[in-house]
C-alpha cells in the first residue's frame, strides 16, 4: 500500500553511517537549500538595499531640488515685493511732496488773499473817509447844480417871454 505519512524519496532520513550506527545524525540534504535561501536573502537583501539607497538618494534630489525651486520662487517672489514696496514708497513719498506742495501753494494763496482783503479793507476805509469828507462839498456841488438849472430854467423863461413880446401878434 501506499503510505502517505512516509512516501518514498521525500522524507528526510538520517544517514546511515558505515559504522553502523542507526543513523542518529541527519544528513546534510537541507543544507545547501538552506544555503541557497541564506545566500539569496543576502543577495536579496543587499539588493534591495541598493535600490532602497537608490531610491533615497533620488527622492532627497528631488525633494532638494524641488526645495532649490522653492526657494529661489520665494527668493523672486520675495526680491518682486520689495521692488514693488520700494516702487509704491516711491510714488507714496512723491505724492506727499506734491499734497505738501499743494498745501503750502494753499497756505500762501491763504496769506495772498488775506493780504488782499487787508488792502481792501484799507481802501474801503479810505474811501469811507474820503466820501465822508466830501460829503459837504457834495451837498454844495449838488446845491449849485441845482441852483444852475434853476438859473437856466428862469433864462429860458425870461427868453421865451422877450421872444414873444419881441414878435409881433398876428390878429
Amino acid at each position: 500500500m501506499n503510505n502517505l505519512n512516509d512516501p518514498p524519496n521525500w522524507n528526510i532520513r538520517p544517514n546511515a553511517r558505515a559504522d553502523g550506527g542507526d543513523g542518529s545524525k541527519w544528513n546534510y540534504a537541507l543544507l545547501v537549500p538552506m544555503l541557497g535561501l541564506a545566500a539569496f536573502r543576502w543577495i536579496w537583501s543587499r539588493e534591495s538595499q541598493k535600490e532602497i539607497e537608490k531610491a533615497r538618494k533620488a527622492y532627497h534630489q528631488r525633494t532638494a531640488a524641488f526645495q532649490q525651486d522653492l526657494e529661489a520662487k520665494y527668493h523672486a517672489v520675495i526680491s518682486e515685493h520689495r521692488r514693488a514696496v520700494a516702487q509704491l514708497s516711491l510714488e507714496l513719498e512723491k505724492e506727499q511732496n506734491r499734497t505738501s506742495s499743494f498745501r503750502e501753494a494753499l497756505i500762501s494763496q491763504g496769506r495772498k488773499l488775506a493780504e488782499e482783503k487787508k488792502l481792501l479793507e484799507q481802501e474801503r476805509a479810505q474811501i469811507k473817509q474820503e466820501k465822508s469828507r466830501l460829503q459837504p462839498l457834495r451837498n454844495v456841488y449838488l446845491s449849485c447844480l441845482q441852483e444852475e438849472d434853476d438859473w437856466q430854467r428862469r433864462a429860458q423863461h425870461v427868453l421865451k417871454e422877450e421872444l414873444q413880446r419881441a414878435r409881433p401878434q398876428p390878429f
